[in-house]
């Protein structure tokens, strides 16, 4: 009788992994597009109901589990955000989304090197349409391992692939600017905003330029812009810090 229940139960695993009828299908693809509208909002509470929702209709999506992760990882829970990426690799151990957000969160813990590994994988697949994203953190990674010359190499070949790669971009602008190289970190700041006149990072940095040149009331100037456009924010946070040093700064004079 338990050899009967454990086959039972395997056997109702393996129909619900198989293509369901196309009703199941079209459920599925709302829950998680309507998931990825809320991730977008910034809302993760309700996209983790949604994603709930599409694993209880397919349990064996690789895709729900990486949105899953992409949740997890906005809220910080990274040891849920491995549970569901490698849970998606499970499913599909060539999933390049996967393995480009698994990546993604050794970055975030500073695991450059693990980091590399996950998205040289993601790469491997030529028919990956967001390459760009997975070539853009690979560039970084290796910038944080101290190889500047390949990091720039691999995110001017993400730009390439896609022009209006808004990460790449900034994190060539950082390059520059931590070389000092304030023109060149203008130049690729103000190519973000150029097509997202609102990116909080770019203007961010692009009053930490300011500042390091001495350019006071500009910098001030784009931090509160930072704080108007994007209230409460991270980087509205970033921007009141320095609005405040600057006080303190020009205090002390």
């Amino acid at each position: 009788m338990k050899r009967f229940l454990i086959y039972s139960f395997c056997l109702a695993f393996i129909i619900s992994c198989k293509a369901q009828p196309q009703y199941y299908q079209e459920k599925l693809a709302s829950h998680k597009e309507v998931a990825r509208l809320y991730i977008a909002e910034n809302r993760y509470n309700e996209a983790l109901r949604e994603l709930e929702l599409a694993r209880q209709t397919l349990p064996c999506d690789a895709e729900t589990f990486t949105l899953l992760g992409t949740v997890y990882m906005a809220l910080r829970e990274y040891n849920k955000a491995e549970e569901a990426l490698l849970e998606a690799l499970r499913r599909d151990p060539k999933y390049s989304e996967a393995l480009t957000n698994l990546g993604s969160l050794r970055m975030l813990q500073g695991r450059y090197q693990e980091a590399i590994q996950y998205f040289e994988r993601a790469l491997e697949n030529p028919l990956y349409l967001n390459a760009y994203i997975a070539r853009t953190n690979l560039g970084w990674s290796y910038y944080q391992l101290g190889d500047k010359e390949r990091a720039l190499n691999t995110l001017y070949t993400a730009l390439r692939e896609n022009a209006f790669a808004t990460k790449a971009l900034i994190y060539i602008a950082l390059i520059h600017l931590n070389e000092g190289d304030f023109d060149s970190a203008e130049f690729y700041l103000r190519r973000v905003l150029k097509s997202d006149r609102a990116n909080a990072e770019a203007r961010f940095y692009l009053g930490e330029i300011f500042f390091r040149q001495g350019k006071v009331d500009l910098a001030r100037e784009v931090w509160n812009s930072v704080i108007q456009l994007n209230p409460g924010s991270e980087w509205s946070n970033l921007a009141e810090d320095r609005i405040f040093l600057l006080k303190r700064i020009q205090s002390s004079k």
